[in-house]
């Protein structure tokens, strides 16, 4: 009986091998393994993340493909460009999340697929004319979509109701112009007895995503360099010193300065606005969320369209945040279509709409106003709606430029512009250091790599 009993396990336990030797391999070859490299932490990375969790469970688990979303720090352009300068396209993701002054970058990689051309294809979940026009447009080059709109935001004025019923402000009627931001930080700002600045009117350290806005929405649209700002061919040089766009920007700025109550420089803005050390501000709509945490319900806010160098422009404001972009390092078409899968799904109206809901971007799906729901979302925050409606007012030729260098341009401004503010270099000072500095180191960029 025992050894019977014996030679019965000894044959389950062989067959139990069997079938593991058996089985493993087939899972193994039915699972393709997409691999996305992100940029978001907090709140914001964990609703990235919870996509291409949604997208295992579902699709993925459908189709036999399972994505692993990864963290790589805030500049994957970098990390993509440190691998192609070391010829490592092997260690490449399938997809990655870059900003668009990464794609004059993206596009010289051979292992590149354009989402551009597979938007092309038949049988897709998404076309172009589901996708907000003006967001194509912040990733698309030379004619053709390089990558796919994801986490897209908008620059907003956001400023204190309470401060500024107590200044005699309207809150009902923000700045719309420069000058009558001005005006505000007077009104706003509050002094000691000795004349320091206890609480300020403005805080922004202008920076190149700050121009970018302000040069490109003068008039019915203008560019921020040559070529559309890079997006026909590289970009060799700045041209708002050459149409006048740079002088009238800092011609109206110059009357924020004279205030005495602009702070021109940013510690931690969300934390002091919600402390209320100054009226206004102006950020990205992606910092909506955040703000309404900080403050709960110790004072009223709100925020509004970003205020215009000159009454009557028209061309409104730049799309911010970034996009995806696809690689294929080994030539496996079938891996391209994995990867397309996961990316589709991304941008899918439910993703984007649970997307926005908790992270504040901007959906990049127009069939998201459609969904059960949304009305009464936006009815409920209608700071969102802000936003929107801000990127659907503006031109889609408004755009952040694909300047190369965006590191070295950003710098540049940024320190002309405080020494602006701080009374250290006059406006003609200001206004030739930056387009002769950006010029020089472009100049500089192309002479070595062209």
């Amino acid at each position: 009986m025992k050894r019977n009993l014996a030679r019965m396990l000894s044959l389950v336990m062989a067959l139990a091998v069997a079938l593991t030797l058996v089985t493993v391999p087939a899972l193994a070859d039915e699972v393709r393994e997409v691999e996305f490299w992100h940029t978001l932490t907090g709140v914001n990375g964990a609703a990235m993340e919870a996509i291409a969790t949604e997208f295992n469970e579902t699709i993925g688990a459908q189709k036999g493909i399972h994505v692993s979303a990864v963290y790589q720090g805030n500049d994957n352009s970098e990390k993509l460009k440190t691998l192609a300068q070391a010829g490592d396209f092997a260690n490449f993701p399938d997809v990655a999340m870059i900003a668009g002054a990464g794609i004059p970058s993206a596009v010289t990689y051979d292992s590149l697929v354009p989402v551009g051309d597979l938007m092309a294809r038949e049988g897709n979940s998404i076309s172009e004319a589901d996708i907000e026009p003006n967001m194509l447009r912040s990733y698309t080059y030379a004619g053709k979509l390089i990558g796919m709109p994801v986490s897209c935001s908008a620059i907003l004025l956001y400023y204190n109701c309470d401060m500024f019923r107590e200044a005699g402000l309207d809150p009902a009627n923000p700045p719309a112009t420069i000058a009558e931001m001005a005006d505000a930080i007077e009104k706003l700002m509050v002094k000691d007895d000795k004349g320091n600045v206890t609480r300020y009117g403005l805080n922004v350290a202008v920076r190149r995503y700050q121009m970018a806005n302000w040069i490109g929405g003068q008039g019915e649209y203008n560019f921020f360099g040559d070529n559309e700002g890079g997006r026909t061919a590289p970009m060799t040089k700045v041209t708002f010193g050459e149409d006048g766009t740079l002088r009238a920007f800092l011609t109206e700025w110059e009357k924020v300065v004279k205030t005495g109550g602009y702070k021109p420089y940013e510690d931690d803005i969300n934390e002091e606005f919600a402390l209320q050390l100054f009226g206004m501000a102006i950020m990205s709509t992606a910092r909506i969320g955040k703000i309404n945490g900080l403050v709960g319900d110790n004072f009223e806010w709100n925020v509004a369209p970003l205020p215009k160098v000159n009454a009557d422009d028209k061309g409104g404001i730049a799309v911010g945040g970034s996009c995806v972009v696809m690689f294929n390092p080994d030539g496996n078409d079938a891996q391209v279509d994995a990867t397309w899968e996961f990316v589709q799904f991304m941008v899918s109206a439910d993703q984007q709409f649970k997307f926005h809901q908790a992270t504040g971007y901007i959906p990049v799906n127009k069939n998201v106003y459609s969904l059960e729901g949304a009305d009464a979302w936006f009815e409920e925050n209608p700071m969102y709606k802000i936003a929107i409606d801000s990127i659907h007012a503006s031109n889609a030729n408004v755009q952040e430029p694909f300047d190369i260098i965006n590191w070295e341009i950003d710098s540049v401004i940024l320190n002309h512009m405080l020494a602006f503010a701080n009374g250290e270099e006059t406006l003609d000072q200001c206004h030739d250091g930056i387009v002769n500095e950006c010029n020089a180191k472009l100049d500089a960029y192309h002479l070595a790599n062209d």
